[in-house]
């Protein structure tokens, strides 16, 4: 692909703010969440008077906050036997600094069909307290997101804003148990505005400032609540608050880098959001990074062309997104899954494409990364499309995807070795996956020692 990029493609601001939209699935809460949470920093930081650069800042750690997430997903869905999506938009909305309510919200979260006395029993049960449970997920989401951050190159400040997200000014949030000024002033400013806009989106501005005055010297700074306040009654700010909330367009100032149409920063943030979806599970790590090596080598059997190449690569790093809105219970289940299960599990692909497709310049993205499930016989998913459907685009992801999906281990059973993978690429071959792309595979991959090392 171009390293310029071209003046059709798309800004690196647009494609993180859409992308960010994968992260408030897998977080339960309102698409654009990370997106409103950015205004209110950013108007919040006009308020207190930080600098330019700390707006910046906060533009790029507002819309990345929750990139560590889905590292957490897989450990509160086992301690709590919950849905893991679900409970993270719900515990937005309790004190989970007091153990009581953490106790009390961890019994309730437990799937409806247990009884009351069996999900008390569960948890007296527990060699770990849920606020222990809690804090090692903070610990992990708030590490692994300012892991990214740092890969991605967006500096130390951002870095550090998102580690420090869940401190609480007395000094009872985490990971690291700061207080007071000792909290990064980013960190301040960000836990603040995202639990107005938590609290605003889902049930008004009263209730939000409600909520941040009546938590001000226990999880945020006095002096920004006070801030906050000075633009309570603003109604245009609010009003577009709403607008947005309801799926209008919005307009958020945004940084220089973020105009950047340049090819290789979107591919190095394709990638970071590759490793945020792939790390829901243990069961998928590196999924994505694999399948889109997979698709490189066929693309290169084919002889494609670098602009095809490259659009392959995107759509194979980020066809799984919509994976990061299916919980954990269905997404590890270790048996069958249940007629509504698969229901869910096949909303995925269909979420992908609404993320990619809202991008300016990934039409062609999002029609390759949804089709990864899709059969030449028209019986796959999400839109049942058959050979006529498909290019040769879409069949590359689709045998690629199988074939990792094949060789690497599964809840429901172990790896499989590579001679049983391609025999059953065989047998599927001109049925519901392309014979050519199969036996591109098995010229590329049958050397055993090859298809490990790629």
């Amino acid at each position: 692909m171009e390293t310029q990029g071209s003046p059709e493609s798309p800004t690196l601001g647009c494609v993180l703010t859409h992308l960010s939209r994968a992260l408030d699935l897998g977080e339960g809460v309102p698409a654009g969440h990370a997106f409103r949470t950015a205004r209110i920093a950013q108007r919040l930081a006009v308020e207190l008077g930080l600098s330019e650069g700390e707006r910046w800042s906060l533009y790029w750690a507002a819309l990345l906050k929750d990139s560590g997430g889905s590292a957490s997903a897989a450990p509160i869905a086992e301690a709590f036997r919950c849905d893991d999506v679900a409970s993270k938009g719900a515990i937005k909305f309790v004190d989970w600094s007091q153990a009581s309510h953490t106790t009390r919200f961890a019994v309730t979260q437990m799937g409806p069909q247990r009884s009351w006395l069996a999900r008390l029993r569960y948890f007296a049960g527990m060699t770990v307290s849920p606020s222990r449970v809690l804090e090692e997920a903070i610990r992990v989401r708030s590490a692994r997101g300012a892991g990214i951050v740092r890969t991605l190159g967006l500096g130390e400040d951002v870095a550090r804003a998102i580690l420090s997200l869940d401190e609480h000014w007395d000094g009872q949030g985490g990971p690291e148990g700061l207080s007071e000024r000792a909290i990064p002033v980013l960190a301040r400013v960000l836990c603040l505005s995202q639990t107005l806009e938590v609290f605003t989106t889902a049930e008004g501005g009263h209730v939000g400032y409600d909520v941040a005055q009546e938590r001000a010297g226990r999880w945020f700074d006095p002096d920004m609540v006070r801030a906050a306040l000075a633009f309570e009654t603003d109604t245009e700010f609010w009003r577009d608050h709403a607008r947005h909330a309801q799926g209008e367009p919005v307009e958020l100032e945004t940084p220089p880098l973020a105009e950047s149409r340049e090819s290789g920063a979107i591919d190095r943030l394709s990638e970071a959001f590759a490793g945020i979806v792939d790390a829901k599970s243990a069961f998928t790590g590196e999924h994505s990074a694999r399948v889109a090596r997979y698709a490189g080598a066929i693309a290169a059997y084919f002889e494609l062309s670098e602009v095809q190449c490259g659009r392959l690569r995107r759509a194979a790093l980020l066809h799984d997104l919509g994976n990061l809105a299916v919980p954990n219970t269905v997404l590890d289940k270790a048996g069958g899954l249940t007629p509504e299960e698969f229901q869910i599990v096949k909303t995925h692909a269909r979420r992908s494409y609404e993320i990619l497709h809202g991008i300016e310049g990934f039409a062609r993205v999002a029609e390759i990364a949804a089709a990864h499930h899709e059969r030449l016989d028209g019986r796959g998913y999400w839109r049942g499309l058959d050979a006529d459907q498909l290019d040769l685009e879409m069949r590359i992801l689709a045998v690629a995807e199988q074939f990792d999906a094949l060789s690497a281990q599964r809840p429901y059973r172990a790896a499989l070795p590579l001679d049983e993978v391609l025999r059953l690429l065989k047998r599927e071959a001109d049925v519901g996956i392309d014979a050519d792309c199969v036996e591109a595979v098995h010229a590329i991959f049958g050397n055993r020692r090859q298809a490990l090392a790629a």
